[in-house]
């Protein structure tokens, strides 16, 4: 019997410590499965016509960022950067940016750290990556002026990121931030449950085994924490059906911060398919808050 009970505690921590490894070296998708997935639903229509330039950004810790630069079609001083999700590559930014462009906007995509032709690395869920991003900033204003204006949109770890970095006051306009959470604790035992189908709380070994790994706490974690003194203005997008994220968690991201807010909820979206679900209505939120934020600026 003791020998039984402890093979099953072993194979019960083997578990848990392969779950805190697939935590942090997350499995992504390949950046031309990635490609035909966005072509296929024609997203990429008009960037095929399109210019555009691809560079490498090094981070601040050297690591190499891959990017892709869309100008407007006007020569423009608006920027927007566009930041992915988890386990995708930065190709999924190109359909928001079709909204952008139309507004005049030059585009940033940036892979995240780990993933999409990016070297391997662990995902660290938005504190390494708010950094990157700050690289990317400081790049994309050294290469085109520092007369330029800048504004983040991403969706889920990429909203996330965007909201991280606000805790570090970047000279940014506005952060568009799609299907994001706000604990990641919560997140994870989520999507643990939903791959199990068990009480999440029978992997909390992999938390400590998380941390001896990669070198930090995933409980910790709090994205609304990144918020306290922000006065970024924010446009908080969210799915009511979104299985990953639930609305709360948008509802405490905008109570944290104290700059102009909105919020708006798609019935029947899923996690980050808020434009699937209506993409006319999410170009219209686009338009309509950054006429918000320059009515703001100017006025200010």
């Amino acid at each position: 019997m003791a020998i039984l009970i402890t093979i099953l505690l072993v194979l019960y921590l083997s578990i848990c410590a392969i779950l805190a490894r697939s935590m942090g070296i997350v499995n992504c998708i390949d950046p031309q499965k990635a490609y035909q997935k966005e072509n296929r639903r024609h997203f990429l229509d008009g960037y095929k016509k399109w210019e555009s330039e691809e560079y490498i950004i090094k981070s601040f810790d050297g690591y190499e960022l891959h990017t892709t630069y869309i100008p407007a079609e006007v020569p423009s001083k608006k920027f927007v950067i566009l930041i992915h999700s988890s386990t995708y590559c930065r190709i999924g930014g190109i359909k928001y940016f079709n909204i952008f462009r139309k507004m005049g906007y030059n585009g940033v995509l940036f892979d995240l750290r780990g993933h999409g032709d990016n070297k391997k690395s662990p995902s660290t869920w938005g504190i390494k990556e708010s950094k990157d991003l700050l690289s990317v900033i400081n790049d994309t204003v050294n290469r085109f002026g520092d007369d330029i204006i800048i504004g983040v949109h991403g969706e889920c770890l990429g909203g996330v990121t965007a909201l991280t970095a606000l805790k570090y006051h970047p000279n940014i306009s506005f952060v568009v931030a799609d299907s994001c959470y706000n604990s990641l604790y919560s997140l994870l035992c989520k999507l643990a449950q939903q791959v199990a189908h068990v009480s999440p709380v029978l992997f909390d070994p992999a938390v400590i085994f998380f941390k001896l790994m990669f070198g930090f706490s995933y409980k910790k974690i709090f994205t609304k924490d990144s918020l306290g003194g922000n006065m970024v203005p924010i446009c908080f997008i969210q799915g009511d059906s979104d299985c990953v994220v639930p609305v709360n968690d948008t509802r405490e991201l905008g109570n944290a911060t104290k700059g102009f807010t909105e919020m708006h909820i798609f019935e029947g979206a899923d996690h980050t398919r808020n434009i699937l679900a209506d993409a006319e209505r999410y170009e219209e939120i686009i338009k309509n808050f950054l006429y918000r934020v320059n009515f703001l600026e100017l006025s200010a």
